[in-house]
């Protein structure tokens, strides 16, 4: 253990902590690990800096302490958090020994039971009966000519100008993401990103060669100051940002920030990548997506349906430059052909009919209500920070005492409860969790808190 990977912000024990815990989980240290004195050695580290990050690991049960003999690898993969799982899937539900949370805080999509699953039918029913098997066929690879006109029209009272042929129908956000990886990014790039954010943007960036230079956030949005001077000195591709009910954070950017971003996206010639999948979900104003203030034509504007509206029928759009439509249009046929045209009808049904404002208005009271809830239950729990976000549907939460998401996200699994820890959105936020109330009911949240009190006052006993 002569090298490790320095994550800049930490502290000496954190970094050293997260090298060794990397280097366990893929099957690079398997039996136990050296000696206190000899990893001080190596490493040029004091000695007490070694004892905090290997009962740190022990805490997190990666190791076991054995008395007089060292600190042995007691990690188990069916018991390990995968952050790469919840980078494909923002849904995905995580669960010990494979059987499913009683309390599920780890999920940030509706329960299903608010879908609205009878008017679906008869929209079904409806389209069928009009179009027959044309509404089963292939469609416009860039989408139904009726839905992209419905999606401008709706734009407009966003204050966002466009015109149908720069509107690209996608199969959920994570493909619109991909698409924009594809066809902008080359080997070298540089994507700047917030820290934290979602996973899965990071991955694809990567994937199609990309170098990833985070910004951290402040309470109005991305540090400004910290950016400006990274663009002195290098070239920017995309700024990939989640600007409104930012996830995991809950963080809304300001419009003065908006305005001084479409500013730099100009001097600088980058992209802004906004993605957009919570702004429906808001409890005060409605805030205005950065595309509204894009007087250049600098920003990718990227609107997900699927957080809010059945998950499984993977629908959205994007807003391109006119300059990258045509490839984007090229690369999305290549990807899939087209998104499933009966789901577009559907949709400019429910739109057309209503029946869409509708639902978000009735999610909008739903979880006004439960956001309140669990706020007021959170305020009761010693030591944990957090702010009340005006919209979305999580609570981002700092822990106290050196505790780690990890070590409360293991304890919870056992008593049932699922959360996310803030290492699946940066490596830097290991003593963050997140939460959400989305699939949770009234006695669910009464449980979850109680479980959580329970788990942070054994784990500060532990850290005492």
């Amino acid at each position: 253990m002569k090298n490790f990977m320095l994550y800049e912000g930490d502290t000496l024990y954190l970094q050293l902590y997260n090298c060794i815990r990397e280097k366990i989980e893929k099957g690079e240290l398997t039996t136990r690990l050296d000696s206190i004195r000899k990893t001080a050695s190596n490493l040029v580290l004091s000695p007490s800096t070694v004892i905090k990050a290997y009962e740190l690991l022990e805490k997190n049960s990666y190791v076991t302490s054995k008395k007089g003999s060292g600190f042995y690898i007691t990690y188990h993969q069916q018991h390990t958090f995968y952050p790469e799982d919840y980078m494909k899937n923002e849904d995905f539900k995580y669960s010990y020994f494979n059987e499913e949370c009683a309390i599920d805080f780890s999920s940030a999509s509706p329960k299903s039971n608010l879908f609205p699953i009878e008017k679906l039918k008869s929209a079904i029913i409806d389209i069928l009966n009009t179009e027959g098997e044309k509404a089963l066929l292939y469609e416009n690879p860039q989408g139904n000519i009726k839905f992209r006109n419905i999606i401008k029209k709706e734009l407009e009272t966003l204050k966002i100008k466009t015109s149908v042929k720069n509107i690209q129908i996608i199969s959920g956000a994570q493909q619109g993401i991909n698409l924009i990886s594809k066809v902008l990014i080359q080997s070298g790039d540089t994507v700047v990103t917030e820290e934290p954010t979602y996973k899965g943007a990071v991955t694809s960036f990567k994937e199609n060669g990309g170098k990833i230079y985070p910004v951290p956030l402040e309470d109005d949005g991305i540090n400004i100051e910290k950016l400006k001077e990274f663009l002195k000195y290098n070239s920017v591709k995309l700024l990939y940002i989640i600007p409104v009910f930012h996830n995991p954070t809950g963080v809304s950017l300001s419009g003065e920030k908006a305005r001084i971003l479409i500013e730099l996206a100009r001097k600088h010639n980058f992209y802004i990548v906004e993605d957009d999948s919570s702004s429906d979900i808001y409890f005060k104003n409605r805030i205005k997506p950065i595309k509204s203030y894009d007087i250049y034509n600098r920003v990718i504007y990227i609107k997900s349906y699927s957080k809010v509206f059945m998950p499984g029928f993977r629908l959205g759009f994007m807003i391109l430059p006119q300059e990258i439509t045509q490839s984007v249009v090229r690369t999305k046929y290549s990807t899939d052909i087209s998104t499933s045209g009966l789901n577009q009808r559907i949709f400019s049904y429910f739109m057309e009919n209503k029946i869409w404002d509708d639902y978000t208005d009735q999610l909008r009271k739903e979880f006004s209500k439960k956001q309140n809830y669990l706020y007021n239950k959170l305020k009761t729990v010693p030591h944990i920070s957090f702010e009340k976000p005006d919209g979305g549907l999580s609570f981002w939460i700092r822990l106290p005492c050196e505790i780690t998401g990890e070590a409360v996200y293991f304890k919870l699994l056992k008593e049932g409860v699922s959360i996310i820890p803030g290492t699946v959105f940066s490596p830097n936020y290991i003593e963050y969790i997140r939460l959400s109330f989305a699939q949770c009911s009234y006695d669910d949240m009464d449980k979850g808190v109680t479980k959580l009190t329970e788990v942070l006052e054994e784990l500060i006993d532990l850290n005492i």
